[in-house]
């Protein structure tokens, strides 16, 4: 739609690359000022920040340009970041997961309770990027009839599905109920396995409404993705869950006990 909003000298701001900037932005100013909530050094944590996000980054790209190596081995100039076009948001969560969890082993702070902070930020990262999407004319959806239905770009003739703020809502919706969730949370952890549960399920929705081929099941590879990432946090938190209550039960028990030989 807008991929360069507007240019000053020989800068050229471009739509996508803003967006991920301001999640940035956002996001580390946010996780700075909750950090001392989870009794953890906010500079500590900007560190953090810093890394998960260079190597989710390059983490984002390497995905990219491996889903899309059949281009890219015969453009190789091609591989490098070009205005931040070209990342795959599983890339960069797995690659940024494991920088934040080696990092957090050098700072010597739990690795899920700092996940368990920064991961409702990363869904509203997503949101942002998403929207990114939409003003760079990519990653669109399939045609469509329906009233909100728009063209890809400026020079995109077919009406779509707005998939990308399909995407960008629903990010914005998980974002409200990871904060909604981590104060109440079961155990350390549970933030961030529901973070891979409710994004499992958007990117899985979404996906049928996207240009995209069907590789196994009738399923896109991000679907089939999606599905097993899904399954497998349901599966954790359900486990864990009943392990926290199962623990809680035998402290119960023992108090009973106690009080009763009182």
């Amino acid at each position: 739609m807008y991929p360069e909003l507007f240019t000053i000298g020989n800068l050229t701001v471009h739509s996508y690359g803003l967006m991920i900037a301001l999640a940035v932005l956002i996001s580390a100013a946010a996780i700075y000022r909750e950090a001392p909530g989870e009794n953890l050094n906010s500079d500590h944590v900007l560190e953090a920040v810093i890394a998960s996000t260079f190597f989710g980054l390059i983490g984002a790209r390497l995905l990219y340009v491996m889903i899309n190596w059949q281009y890219f081995s015969a453009n190789p100039s091609g591989i490098l970041f070009t205005q931040f076009a070209g990342l795959s948001f599983y890339g960069g969560l797995f690659l940024g997961a494991a920088a934040l969890y080696l990092w957090s082993s050098w700072r010597r702070i739990g690795f899920l309770k700092l996940a368990d902070l920064m991961a409702p930020y990363l869904a509203l990262g997503y949101a942002f990027g998403r929207v990114g999407c939409f003003l760079n004319g990519c990653c669109y959806g399939r045609e469509t009839d329906l009233p909100w239905a728009m063209p890809a770009s400026m020079t995109d003739n077919l009406l779509r599905h707005p998939v990308q703020l399909y995407a960008a809502l629903g990010a914005v919706l998980i974002f409200l109920a990871l904060k909604y969730l981590r104060p109440r949370r079961p155990f350390v952890g549970f933030v961030l396995l529901s973070l891979f549960a409710f994004y499992g399920l958007l990117r899985f929705t979404t996906e049928f409404f996207r240009e995209e081929e069907a590789v196994w099941l009738g399923l896109s590879t991000a679907q089939n993705f999606s599905l097993a990432l899904v399954l497998v946090s349901a599966a954790a938190i359900y486990i864990f869950t009943g392990i926290m209550g199962r623990s809680g039960g035998n402290k119960s028990a023992k108090k009973r006990r106690k009080g009763a030989k009182k």
